[in-house]
């Protein structure tokens, strides 16, 4: 006996259950009409013997369930093809949907871990704002696995971009990101940065997305009274920048400096003319920060006198290269005060003087006008 399947030749396009459904029904109903064909069929008389050998029929029974679980397996496996298809396209229908969602900072960090995970380093990191967004989404088009590929570079941005978190105290803020650019000057001995908003923009943009270039660089620390113990802070991404942020803060200059107010511009040029001079150098960052403003300037005198030793008995050393480490050494003959309380002593002073001789000089040039007398008319 002969299976019969009815192929729709004008209907090629039937869907996955469409298609099993029609299997699975014909099988069934070729099944029952066989089997009471052939038991009809049979003669009384051989009925036993039919029973006793039937083996004919049992083959064709087992062709039958055959067909008919295979017939089932089809249709399973086409319902599960096309249920996953149409999940993945939801899937990346909602993924793109959430990168469409993403903020620029979001999308930047992205395309700085893609380009470090992929060996090119920096590449975008000049790009305007609003170019990251159409990169991310490009970039992601060409992955096969786009999903994938998301939560790899998510791992791999965890691990090695600096947390928003460690960069809060440096975002726009001039004196704190000159404290920084100082501290790894090796690294911009041959960069230009013109105004507080573009040095801001790259220590942030250094920080954040080359930590692992700054973790690995040469520091250059200021020698502070009020150190850091190195082993606070344990973890390896962060620990450099926490370990620079807290001596910062704890040594840098404050109440010393209260009499420098960042709104008297006369006051500011002259502060900045004055650490300037050949004869002193104290400015930092020369040639490698251009300051533009006022604000400018009076941040760099800030973050310039942050960096001198606020240890004692520095002031002497340092100008008369005294040796303190001789077992013999008397620290009685020289000043307890500090490199950087004499500097800011001596500026002050400076200043008092240079605002007093303005002073005399306002009031020497006043003129005093005699009171004529009244004329009579008289001749």
């Amino acid at each position: 006996m002969a299976m019969k399947y009815h192929d729709n030749h004008e209907n090629n396009s039937q869907s996955g259950d469409e298609l099993g459904s029609n299997v699975v029904t014909t099988v069934e109903r070729n099944y029952d009409a066989e089997i009471s064909s052939s038991l009809s069929s049979i003669p009384k008389s051989e009925v036993v013997e039919t029973h006793i050998q039937p083996f004919n029929l049992n083959q064709e029974l087992l062709n039958q369930a055959n067909a008919y679980h295979l017939a089932q397996q089809y249709k399973f496996n086409t319902d599960l093809y096309f249920h996953h298809q149409k999940q993945t396209w939801k899937n990346l229908e909602d993924f793109y949907k959430t990168v469409e969602r993403f903020n620029e900072d979001e999308c930047k960090s992205l395309v700085f871990a893609h380009n470090m995970y992929t060996g090119n380093t920096t590449v975008n990191m000049n790009l305007d704002k609003g170019a990251f967004k159409p990169i991310l989404k490009s970039m992601f088009k060409t992955q096969h696995y786009p999903i994938q590929y998301f939560h790899e570079l998510m791992q791999f941005k965890i691990d090695n971009q600096l947390p928003d978190s460690s960069l809060n105290w440096i975002k726009d803020d001039l004196r704190n990101a000159l404290h920084i650019a100082y501290v790894v000057q090796g690294s911009f001995y041959d960069k230009t940065m013109v105004g507080g908003t573009e040095l801001v923009s790259h220590i942030s943009n250094y920080l954040k997305y080359e930590v692992t270039h700054f973790n690995c660089s040469p520091l250059t620390l200021p020698y502070y009274a009020n150190l850091v113990d190195i082993n606070s802070h344990p973890h390896p991404l962060t620990r450099s920048i926490e370990i620079v942020k807290s001596n910062y803060f704890r040594n840098r200059t404050d109440r010393e400096i209260k009499w420098l107010k960042g709104d008297d511009s006369e006051q500011v040029e002259w502060a900045y003319n004055y650490l300037s001079s050949e004869k002193r150098d104290h400015l930092i960052l020369q040639n490698v920060f251009i300051p533009v403003s006022l604000e400018d300037k009076y941040n760099l005198i800030l973050a310039s006198l942050d960096i001198l030793s606020n240890v004692d008995y520095t002031y002497e050393c340092f100008t008369k290269n005294i040796n303190t480490s001789d077992p013999n050494f008397d620290f009685e003959t020289i000043p307890v005060i500090s490199y950087r309380d004499k500097v800011i002593e001596n500026m002050k002073d400076a200043w008092n003087k240079f605002s007093a001789s303005n002073k005399n000089e306002d009031l020497s040039q006043i003129k005093i006008y005699k009171k004529r007398p009244r004329s009579t008319g008289l001749y």
